[in-house]
């Protein structure tokens, strides 16, 4: 047989073998594209296709320049006999390792499905405003109306899933302690590590104290949005807005604005409690007044805040991997190059 027709034979065993197999790859990924989305995580691998030409060329045409040739004393009489049929198949070894490269080619793309997950989530961003002023330290709350606050704070920050936290500080002024986040562990440090005279002590800045509150909240893209205001005492400080301004600015941005009465009435350093001034801000933003006199009223309080809260039903899509494509490629070409190294050691075996 001429090298014509080798190679002639050689491109149709691989049409022949090649084709319906490429047929049965694509139809397994079209049926897993119907269900899912389908990606290719290393496209450039296809690159390597080269690969299967190059190999094709030296299998089919490079093969007797670098076969080896056996001597034969009555060669006449074996060119008579002809080749006979299995010598058409000699070359179905190679077309196999090249049918086994694509399939590997193919697997190093890493086809892959994906699939978009659609789940709702409570969302409100609860920006926590609280009282860090001297009176703080007054000990008609269980050990102190600090250490009080703070494990009623932190309850409430633990039972929290999926609303963004902040905290902001006041006393004399108002601090940023922490910004919106999802980040609970990191929000209960930071509640747990509140010391008075972390900022100035000797003053009251309830309206300033809200004012940054609603600043940050202010930057929130989410519709239910609100605050929850901590504190012992009247304002006596107003370095940038009044409480009844700062009421009036959350009004304007809907904010409601849920307030807590710390302590019992007429004690702490000589600031006795005025209710009325948490219980105006609480009317003017729509939000709800509280008077916590002690430990488990303090905690009732922020129950009912919970309970309470408007939450804002969002839809949040998420891109996850389904399932991995590549192993039954990975599987197909190691049966092709189990098949072809079980026949060129036995029927096409070649001598020498």
């Amino acid at each position: 047989m001429n090298k014509l027709w080798r190679a002639l034979v050689a491109y149709l065993l691989l049409i022949l073998i090649g084709g319906p197999l490429a047929i049965g790859v694509r139809t397994y990924f079209a049926d897993a594209e119907r269900r899912n989305e389908l990606d290719w995580g290393k496209p450039l691998a296809f690159v390597l296709m080269g690969a299967c030409v190059l190999l094709a060329w030296v299998l089919f045409h490079l093969r007797d320049h670098r076969g080896a040739t056996m001597a034969f004393t009555r060669v006449g009489d074996l060119r008579k006999s002809g080749p006979g049929f299995v010598a058409y198949l000699a070359t179905l070894p190679g077309v196999l390792r090249i049918v086994a490269v694509a399939a590997i080619v193919v697997g190093l793309a890493r086809p892959q499905t994906f699939r978009t997950v659609v789940t709702e989530v409570d969302s409100v961003d609860i920006m926590i405003v609280f009282d860090m002023s001297k009176s703080m330290e007054e000990t008609d709350l269980a050990r102190d109306r600090l250490d009080a606050a703070q494990r009623v704070v932190r309850r409430f920050v633990a039972a929290t899933k999926g609303d963004r936290v902040g905290l902001v500080v006041f006393a004399q002024q108002a601090m940023l302690q922490c910004p919106l986040t999802h980040d609970m562990h990191m929000m209960d440090r930071v509640v747990a590590n509140l010391k008075i005279d972390d900022i100035p002590s000797l003053g009251t800045a309830i309206g300033d104290g809200l004012g940054m509150g609603l600043a940050y909240l202010r930057r929130s893209e989410s519709k239910s949005r609100i605050v929850i205001l901590l504190s012992d005492g009247d304002n006596n400080v107003s370095s940038q807005m009044t409480p009844r301004q700062a009421a009036e600015a959350a009004k304007a941005l809907g904010v409601q604005v849920f307030t807590v009465l710390v302590g019992a009435d007429g004690s702490g350093w000589g600031n006795s409690v005025n209710p009325e001034t948490l219980r105006t801000i609480a009317t003017v933003t729509g939000g709800k007044f509280f008077k916590a006199t002690d430990y488990e009223s303090l905690k009732q309080s922020f129950r009912e805040v919970r309970q309470t809260l408007d939450k804002d039903r969002r839809k949040v899509k998420e891109r996850k991997k389904d399932r991995e494509l590549f192993v039954p490629l990975v599987a197909l070409a190691v049966g092709l190059l189990l098949v072809e190294l079980l026949l060129s050691a036995t029927r096409f075996r070649r001598f020498p």
